[in-house]
């Protein structure tokens, strides 16, 4: 499970794409791979596509562009948001693999979409995501179109400093990667409850079901499909399990902001009680949140995964890569199905302890952020 190449600076690309087809998702002759590209990503795409037909491969490639989301998000009627998407589900119904690309490109505009019309949009997607699952579809998600200028604007970051933690993110050793991983998940696979920890207050229990254990890094091969592990995302580098839906207890301070609907949300508190999302508070943009969640329906107010972060090169930014940062303990919310869970419903959200303590069985694999194997 260990890349063959590795990654130099500046990555073309070609390269990127060779990476993706032939070593992430190993696209085999006459396998049916869908790349879903928008309007800012089309150099990405054709790369991808290209590879995909080099390698025997037969590609699709679907368009998404800006203005055209935006606009459909403001003005079409929400009634037609629920409606049936019968073309995209028969190309899914003849999809082994799907590229995706990232998107949009301006997160500054989900402010002005009311959160009603947005729940809606993502809610009607439902047949679209339950697809993926019946049919297995391998998924590599490459989120190139994530990187922007107006993203970093938007949040508040440094765009040279993002683009050099994505690059030192992705030129990293994944054979030690993997090894590490190996060594974490021969803890977590027999384990049977976990204890989460932080200096700041956070103070969550939880338990497991002997449910397959996810090592993300970076390759879909037949370790990972024996497993179930059908989604991978470049950069790589943690490793996840779906715990027991109803065993959370406790309460979650995450320490580290997370990019959310065109705000910097910090500070979001979570108290479990019984197994459910009882109360939640934050510091700051508290609405970007709770806009989307309140609107939601189905087991929304779940546990859904539990992310130990294994990239020693990854930094924490306040995307949603923070999960691969090693040492980083990741805890989300919501749809789990796609890595051996139960929780229905659209809604997801996944957010990162920086320097937590993770108790398995009341020994620690995770001591204020080290990871101890």
């Amino acid at each position: 499970m260990a890349m063959t190449q590795q990654l130099s600076k500046p990555q073309p690309v070609k390269q990127i794409a060779k990476r993706v087809v032939n070593e992430c998702l190993m696209v085999q002759p006459d396998e049916q791979v869908t790349v879903f590209s928008w309007d800012h990503t089309l150099d990405y795409a054709n790369a991808v596509a290209l590879e995909i037909e080099h390698a025997g491969g037969i590609s699709t490639t679907i368009l998404q562009m800006n203005d055209l989301y935006w606009r459909y998000l403001k003005e079409v009627p929400e009634a037609q948001y629920a409606r049936r998407q019968k073309g995209f589900l028969s190309l899914l119904d003849q999809t082994d693999a799907w590229v995706q690309l990232g998107g949009p490109k301006d997160p500054s505009l989900f402010p002005t979409v009311p959160d009603e019309r947005l729940g809606k949009m993502i809610e009607g997607g439902k047949a679209v995501g339950d697809k993926f699952v019946e049919r297995e579809i391998r998924v590599l998600n490459l989120p190139i179109g994530l990187v922007t200028p107006e993203r970093a604007r938007t949040y508040g970051f440094d765009y040279e400093n993002w683009q050099r933690v994505t690059t030192n993110s992705l030129d990293v050793d994944h054979a030690k990667i993997s090894a590490l991983s190996g060594r974490v998940e021969s803890k977590l696979r027999n384990a049977n409850s976990i204890r989460i920890t932080a200096a700041n207050g956070t103070d969550l229990t939880l338990r497991l079901k002997n449910r397959p254990v996810h090592v993300h890094d970076g390759i879909i091969d037949k370790t990972d499909l024996d497993k179930g592990t059908r989604f991978e995302t470049l950069p790589a580098g943690a490793i996840e399990v779906a715990p027991d839906e109803a065993s959370a207890e406790g309460m979650v301070l995450f320490d580290q902001p997370t990019a959310l609907a065109g705000k910097m949300l910090t500070g979001l508190q979570l108290k479990f009680e019984n197994g459910r999302l009882t109360n939640y508070t934050a510091q700051s943009n508290l609405d970007a949140f709770k806009g989307t969640y309140e609107k939601m329906s189905g087991d929304k107010d779940r546990l859904a995964n539990i992310v130990i972060g294994l990239n020693p090169r990854a930094e924490l930014i306040g995307f949603f890569t923070d999960r691969i940062v090693q040492g980083t303990v990741s805890i989300g919310i919501g749809g789990n199905k796609g890595i051996g869970g139960t929780n229905e419903t659209q809604f997801g959200h996944e957010e990162t302890l920086r320097k937590p303590t993770l108790t398995i069985d009341g020994h620690k694999l995770v001591d204020q952020g080290k990871i101890q194997v």
